[in-house]
């Protein structure tokens, strides 16, 4: 118990500046790119990448601000891999539907100016894993460091 006001408030301010110190979102963030990549080794392999397309899967975290992390792919092409991990690959549409060698001027079209089809693939909802596994860890992450404030601050 505080002897005085002015000694509780000395350990308020210790208790709020343990609270809105961004140590806590950066102990979230790196939990959260730790699940990511369990889960996309999960469903890719060891390695974490797709076969023929170079580099894993990445993902990176920003404070926006206190209280608020903004979790998301590393870059564009990253960005490219998590939604084909997740979603699959040309769900929506299928190949092209017209001659493979005649052009509209009746001109034959040279092999390499044909699109090719790689075909459809399911995904893996990779996303959805990581996002399962990270969901109910953060409350508890979140309760251990509070818990760690309020015992620093000894009130």
């Amino acid at each position: 118990m505080a002897d005085t006001f002015a000694s509780l408030n000395v350990k308020l301010v210790k208790l709020q500046k343990e609270l809105t110190d961004d140590a806590l979102m950066h102990d979230i963030g790196k939990m959260a790119k730790d699940e990511a990549t369990k889960a996309a080794k999960a469903d890719l392999g060891s390695d974490g990448q797709f076969s023929g397309w170079p580099g894993a899967l990445s993902t990176r975290y920003e404070i926006v601000r206190p209280g608020v992390l903004s979790f998301k792919p590393s870059s564009a092409r990253a960005a490219g891999k998590i939604t084909v991990a997740e979603q699959g690959r040309n769900q929506m549409i299928g190949p092209r539907q017209r001659s493979s060698s005649l052009t509209a001027t009746g001109r034959r079209r040279s092999a390499r100016s044909i699109r090719r089809w790689n075909g459809q693939t399911q995904g893996k909802n990779t996303a959805s894993d990581a996002i399962a596994a990270i969901e109910p860890k953060v409350p508890k992450l979140v309760d251990r460091r509070v818990g760690r404030a309020i015992r620093r601050a000894a009130l």
